[in-house]
């Protein structure tokens, strides 16, 4: 399990309950941004909690952290808490200066990149692998692409080729170092968001009645939230895996990459499983603006396709998978440790 009893991680549920309620999500969706829980989330240093000491934060060990981001995600966070603290690991770790306010981050594909929260972050930090630099951006000063965003978090891809740097620093992080926190980060929040909507639907068909008797009562029910309920225990499990190699691997996040591959595979076919059910025990109320529900699971598909989907995943695993020896898959399968260098 994800801890979510650290200092951090109790802070960050505590500004969450007292600043997030449910209304808070449908009101930024409206357009309402809640500058009252981002300045709760900064006053307390909580999106710095990634930068060292010598850079202004206080070097947090991952696993608190990884609680705090565990129920932000919970609360559908409409504001870029993990978002700023990916930037800001990325700039501490190129030993850029922090910005104050909040940011976002991209990798870099050619000139361009996708860019979650574009619309309300104030920088962005840029990963460029060919260079291996990583660069700091006002975020306004990046062109947008025309298009509609599937996730609320306005996740917009960004032309970086006419606008100039605030900052700019050369890294020694590969990018498979950067993969494995963007995407254990993740996966850490799908895992939160697949849980909050199951327990969301639980007391769903435990209060709505249908031919004198509670949802809950009717089997074909329990079976769907049966089936949802084991995905996302699978889903917990895969990221706890992959946030505490993360933790083991805090001076070459590198080595926790496949950990992290593993769990956005496994929890990418999570996601696919659990939001049809969840839509359907919800009936009509389950598609419709105004209900909880959809501040999670379209959160859940935006984040699938972070730095690509399961089935992208699947296929790199499988690509060093078949370069690997024979006598080494079922030390890999037992040990994670089969994989091709």
């Amino acid at each position: 399990m994800i801890n979510t009893e650290g200092m951090v991680a109790e802070t960050a549920a505590k500004i969450y309950t007292d600043l997030c309620g449910r209304e808070v999500p449908h009101e930024a969706a409206a357009g309402q941004y809640p500058q009252a829980l981002w300045d709760a989330l900064a006053e307390n240093g909580l999106p710095l909690a990634w930068v060292s000491e010598d850079n202004g934060g206080f070097g947090a060990d991952y696993d608190e952290v990884f609680g705090a981001i565990w129920v932000s995600a919970e609360a559908a966070s409409p504001v870029p808490f993990a978002e700023t603290l990916i930037a800001n690991w990325l700039l501490d770790r190129a030993g850029v200066a922090i910005p104050d306010g909040a940011s976002t981050f991209a990798l870099l594909d050619g000139n361009a990149a996708s860019v979650p929260f574009a619309g309300t972050a104030d920088h962005v930090a840029v990963y460029d692998a060919s260079k291996n630099a990583i660069a700091l951006y006002k975020t306004a000063d990046a062109s947008a692409a025309d298009g509609q965003a599937l996730s609320p978090d306005s996740d917009t891809r960004l032309d970086f080729s006419t606008a100039t740097p605030v900052a700019s620093a050369a890294t020694n992080l590969s990018r498979r170092a950067v993969e494995a926190l963007i995407l254990t980060v993740r996966a850490v929040q799908m895992a939160s968001a697949i849980e909050a909507a199951l327990n969301l639907s639980i007391a769903y068909v435990s209060d709505r009645e249908q031919f004198g008797r509670p949802l809950s009562k009717f089997q074909a029910i329990q079976h769907q939230l049966a089936v949802a309920a084991s995905e996302s225990a699978a889903a917990t499990m895969a990221a706890t895996q992959a946030a505490s190699a993360l933790a083991r691997s805090a001076d070459d996040p590198e080595k926790a990459w496949h950990e992290a591959v593993v769990a956005k595979v496994q929890i990418g076919h999570s996601v696919e499983a659990v939001t049809v059910p969840f839509h359907q025990v919800h009936g009509a109320m389950g598609y419709t603006q105004e209900y909880d529900l959809h501040h999670y699971t379209r959160r859940l598909w935006a984040w699938r396709d972070t730095l690509g989907n399961e089935h992208h995943w699947s296929k790199t695993l499988g690509a060093e998978l078949a370069v690997t020896s024979p006598d080494q898959i079922w030390k890999g399968v037992t040990t994670g440790a089969w994989i091709a260098s």
